[in-house]
């Protein structure tokens, strides 16, 4: 019978036992636990910072030339001349030549936009400018705001310990229109306006009553009349 002993040192994975949750001892030399497998890159010159905060404009593409070989007439070329495999086809083209033609402007020249006086110009609308995120994560606002506060409760202190100094007290609206209707009825108390005469027709501003004190004698309600004056 094997001990456990003889199971280690034989190096034999067959052999070898694990223990209850790990693997089974490794048969091979193997570097220190602090060893990292893998192969290592070499980091990337440009990082997320540099592709966000920089922009690379494109670039177009060279257009062709006269020096380019115009392989649309190379072909036709060939085929009229019987070339039927690409052995003949490069055999053939060692004694011809088929340049490019130069093609010229077609339509209305290209009107001139202000990005190719002004590189730096941009279009599009002004958006509104960046939230400065370092003074909102610093506290210079909250700093300002409690500077604020601080003068202003250190002036209402300083005003409180003057002797002979006099506070402004500073009214709501409610007490405003309180004392500003206290002070239109002191008015009108102290100065009454002058009776206004009551409205009536022009044509009847001169008409006499018809009814008159002589006729109220002769009437049987004459001593109610009498009594109510």
């Amino acid at each position: 019978q094997m001990s456990e002993e003889y199971r280690a040192r034989s190096r034999n994975a067959v052999l070898a036992r694990d223990d209850i949750g790990r693997c089974k001892p490794s048969i091979y030399d193997l570097p220190h636990e602090a060893h990292a497998y893998g192969r290592c890159d070499p980091p990337d010159a440009e990082g997320a910072r540099e592709v966000i905060s920089s922009w690379a404009s494109h670039v177009p593409r060279r257009k062709p030339g006269c020096e380019v070989q115009d392989f649309r007439r190379l072909n036709r070329a060939a085929v009229v001349d019987g070339v039927a495999s690409a052995t003949q086809l490069a055999d053939w083209r060692t004694t011809r030549d088929f340049r490019l033609d130069p093609k010229g402007s077609q339509g209305a020249l290209p009107k001139v936009i202000p990005s190719d006086v002004i590189p730096a110009f941009a279009y599009g609308k002004k958006a509104r400018p960046s939230t400065p995120i370092q003074s909102v994560i610093g506290g210079h606002y909250a700093r300002e705001q409690e500077e604020v506060l601080a003068s202003i409760y250190q002036r209402h202190a300083e005003e409180k310990e003057m002797p002979s100094g006099k506070r402004a007290i500073k009214l709501t609206l409610a007490a405003r229109k309180t004392i500003m209707s206290a002070k239109s009825n002191r008015a009108m108390a102290e100065s009454p306006p002058e009776p206004r005469e009551l409205f009536k027709m022009s044509k009847f501003k001169n008409v006499r009553s018809a009814l008159a004190p002589e006729m109220l004698g002769r009437s049987a309600s004459a001593p109610f009349f009498a009594t109510a004056r």
